[in-house]
Order: structure tokens, then sequence, then C-alpha cells
């Protein structure tokens, strides 16, 4: 099953979400609230509303590892657009993280999560099943 966002214009992260939330009290309360929130469907690629914060969210097909130029520890990949936690406290968005990609959306871009695969209309993608390289 397909499922796919339209995503605003705007910078993203792309990446672990883990890595982009400072590891305090207020970030990880929100991202707590997060993986419960993710978890009650974890196999569909989601936009969740997290206090005011739009999150893309998709588990990876095969768990934690390095998916071409994003890598995960937490088996998910997010996307946030970057300005709407540019002076959030709970997140670290000043700067450019290793292991995190980082894409520029000029109008609008479409997004979607096919097989745990994540395809952007642009021709980026992050390959995380295996079974479907060819």
């Amino acid at each position: 099953m397909t499922k796919e966002h339209i995503l605003p214009k705007g910078t993203y992260f792309i990446g672990d979400p883990a890595m982009i939330f400072k590891k305090t009290k207020a970030g990880d309360d929100l991202i707590q609230a997060l993986w419960k929130e993710f978890y009650k469907d974890m196999n569909s690629f989601q936009r969740l509303v997290m206090d005011n914060v739009v999150i893309y969210l998709t588990r990876t097909a095969e768990g934690d590892g390095f998916y071409g130029t994003v890598g995960t520890d937490t088996g998910t990949i997010g996307i946030i657009e970057l300005n709407q936690i540019k002076h959030d406290e709970r997140f670290k968005s000043e700067e450019r993280l290793r292991g995190c990609y980082y894409i520029e959306v000029a109008d609008t871009e479409k997004v979607w999560v096919e097989a745990f695969n994540i395809y952007f209309q642009s021709g980026y993608s992050i390959i995380t099943n295996s079974d479907t390289i060819v």
C-alpha cells in the first residue's frame, strides 16, 4: 500500500527523528509522545502533528542501519520542515547533522512510501527494503 503526502515549500531535515531532538526534559517528553502516537500504526507513513510541529514518519523495512545518505538507530525516518522548529528549544535546528539529509522544496513536493522505501517527486529516494532493489 502506498501512502503519500505533499510537503509545502521549505527546507526539510530527513533522518532519524531522535537525532534532531535535544536530550532535554522537553525534548524527551515530545519524542516520547511521538513514539506513543506513531506506534499506534507503525506500518503506515504518517503525518503527525505533535505540539504544533508536523512530523512525517515511517519505519524502515530492515530496522536500524544506514540507507544511502540517511542513518537510523530507531528504525524510523522522519521528515521535518526546519522553519517550524527554528526557535524551538526542543530541537537541534541550527546545525546540519551528520547521517541526515536536507532537501529544499521550492514550491511543493510529493513524498510517498512504498514497501517502506521513501520516494520524493524530485527523484531523491531512501531505499530501506533490500527486497525491492533491482
